[in-house]
């Protein structure tokens, strides 16, 4: 039987000035809770960026190496995926806690509440298995190294799979920002995305410099104040929908700190032209380096077809444009719109604006929470609707030339904030790499996965989050988080092609070729059976290790996020994560033999 499974996108916010009429457009999304509402569904693509190969120490860190992986779906047959490729660990340090609030001074003194943050010289540091740790200002740090190898690990019985790697049939790319957190845009109003959070800062680094989105259904019920403060302390609802100076101030700060690039997202459907261009124009001004593009709107199909809608498109994006250095990004459709919508906007806005379109998004989700299939059994298989939609959207930027492709540049597994109990759990994070690679091995720039906390985009709790926030402090990482740090210790590099056959329908490889090794990802959704993978690396195989994402108890997809672990540790809320070592695994001439227990993921590294 075909073991395959597909990625799937994330969704995305912004929607276009609507001025009468019933909003169209196809395809699931990210229903809003409350206020705003409407159903949004994200991917986005552009440059194919990850993490992993060789790190250099200091402030985050830089890494090169490859990922990437595909899977073609059917109930029997070949699984293809793309292969090998470098991977490197980051671990982050410990910014200095305290129960709640900011701590000061050299490693920072804690001053009273829960999550608190640090900032100052020093910090208190954290070594993973084969890394050297370096310590910042506010604390944080980072790891490298994979570590040195160690007999052990996970064994015992099951089906058998056949892994077939092809190096010299590259398949996709995966860069630097291949990894991405989307936003409600209300999420720059609670004193969270600032240099301050420390602990924030730190689970970024981890993921070295993961692509940021913020936009979502907030958007367009946000407006440009001008110039105003930025919140002087960590809070929660009601959220402000005034954007001020200082809150872009206080973001900027928080980007130079991460490394991280931004989509930013304008309202188009209840501002005018003049206050989003002003809203662009001092965004530019203050960090114009780290913006990557200005999304206008969120998911602008639900309001009607691009013939109906471009004029008043193209008034927000010429005058944006008049800003030296301004690019656009677009259009944030929901999922039916990858056929319909995406396609004619990106020819008339690349003829228009040329390489000034830089990238286009599409965004994605599952199902909808609270509808039957929003259950682990949905997210174990890949959708039919993904190969369309990641070729649908390749096409359209390989065609039109789009200088950084496509993009999901919001999504994640059921619209509407989550589904409890599932989005939150093991299942969540294992469905996420397959998601991320599917998208490498189709042309795919990245994927953002959306969060916010409660009392965004309306009052419903959100469940999907990689990290969870409260009152602008982190609280804990969840399972999407694990998958996002996995696929980033993949690597930076090429995709190769791979195929997986086996009796376990829910077992998917992929392989990344980096600089000096090969990454394999292997992903078993299966929560009874072991799989007794036989990897054949079309090249001869020195040496092998692994690590493993896995839950408590075992063998649970439900397992939760306090019970999630990648390389034998959980991450901290100080993004310090204390790694153990990779397990040796047994090689013989091109092949590896890797065992890869029920529900759990396998990030394999192969030196020649």
């Amino acid at each position: 039987m075909l073991a395959a499974v597909i990625a799937v996108g994330c969704y995305g916010s912004g929607a276009t000035v609507y001025t009468g009429g019933t909003p169209s457009g196809g395809g699931v999304g990210e229903a809003g809770s409350g206020g705003g509402g409407g159903q949004m569904s994200a991917g986005e693509a552009g440059t194919t960026s990850g993490a992993g190969g060789t790190t250099t120490t200091g402030a985050g860190g830089d890494a090169a190496g490859g990922a990437g992986g595909e899977a073609a779906t059917g109930g029997g047959g070949t699984t293809t995926t793309g292969g090998g490729g470098s991977a490197s660990a980051g671990a982050g340090g410990a910014a200095a806690t305290g129960a709640a609030g900011r701590a000061t001074g050299a490693g920072g003194t804690a001053t009273a509440g829960t999550g608190g943050r640090s900032a100052g010289t020093g910090g208190t540091a954290t070594t993973g298995a084969g890394g050297t740790a370096t310590a910042g200002a506010g604390g944080s740090t980072t790891t490298g190294g994979w570590g040195t190898p160690v007999a052990g690990g996970p064994s015992g019985t099951g089906v058998t799979a056949t892994v077939t790697i092809n190096p010299s049939s590259s398949v996709g790319t995966v860069g630097a920002d291949f990894v991405g957190f989307s936003y409600e845009k209300t999420h720059i109003t609670n004193d969270s995305l600032t240099s301050a959070n420390t602990r924030l800062v730190a689970l970024y680094k981890l993921l070295v410099k993961p692509n940021i989105r913020l936009g979502a259904n907030d958007v367009d019920v946000s407006t440009w104040g001008g110039t105003g403060t930025a919140p002087t302390q960590p809070s929660g609802q009601p959220f402000t929908h005034t954007i001020t100076t200082g809150m872009v101030d206080q973001l900027c700060t928080f980007l130079g700190a991460t490394g991280s690039r931004i989509i930013y997202g304008v309202n188009f459907h209840s501002a005018t032209v003049t206050t989003s261009a002003a809203e662009a124009a001092y965004v530019m001004g203050k960090c114009g380096s780290s913006i990557q593009g200005f999304e206008i709107g969120n998911e602008i199909n639900k309001y009607g077809t691009w013939s109906a809608l471009q004029g008043q498109w193209e008034s927000f994006a010429t005058a944006i444009v008049a800003t030296p250095g301004a690019l656009l990004i677009g259009p944030a459709a929901t999922n039916g719109g990858y056929s319909a919508f995406t396609p004619p906007f990106a020819a008339a806005e690349s003829a228009k604006f040329g390489s000034k379109l830089v990238l286009l998004t599409q965004h994605y989700y599952a199902g909808s929470a609270g509808s039957t299939s929003a259950t682990a059994a949905t997210l174990q298989t890949i959708k039919s609707d993904i190969p369309s939609i990641l070729s649908g959207m390749n096409t359209a930027a390989t065609t039109n030339k789009v200088p950084d492709g496509y993009r999901f540049g919001e999504c994640n597994s059921f619209s509407g904030h989550g589904q409890m109990g599932v989005s939150d759990t093991l299942i969540g994070g294992l469905w996420a790499i397959d998601l991320m690679m599917q998208n490498a091995i189709n042309g795919s720039s990245g994927v953002n996965f959306h969060g916010g906390e409660t009392g965004m985009d309306g009052t419903k709790p959100f469940y999907y989050e990689p990290i969870m926030e409260n009152l602008g402090a982190v609280v804990q990482v969840q399972p999407v988080y694990y998958a996002m740090l996995l696929v980033t210790l993949a690597g930076q590099g090429t995709v190769v092609a791979t195929t997986a056959s086996s009796s376990n329908a829910n077992f998917t490889a992929y392989a990344i070729k980096a600089s000096g090794f090969m990454s394999v990802v292997l992903v078993n959704k299966n929560a009874t059976s072991g799989v007794n993978a036989t990897v054949n690396l079309g090249a001869s195989a020195g040496s092998a290790s692994a690590i493993y994402m896995q839950g408590t108890p075992a063998g649970s997809l439900s397992a939760p996020a306090t019970g999630v672990t990648l390389a034998g540790a959980a991450v901290t809320a100080d993004g310090a994560w204390s790694r153990g070592a990779p397990f040796i695994q047994t090689t013989s001439g091109n092949s590896v033999s890797v065992f890869v227990p029920p529900a759990s993921a396998a990030l394999v590294r192969v030196l020649p």
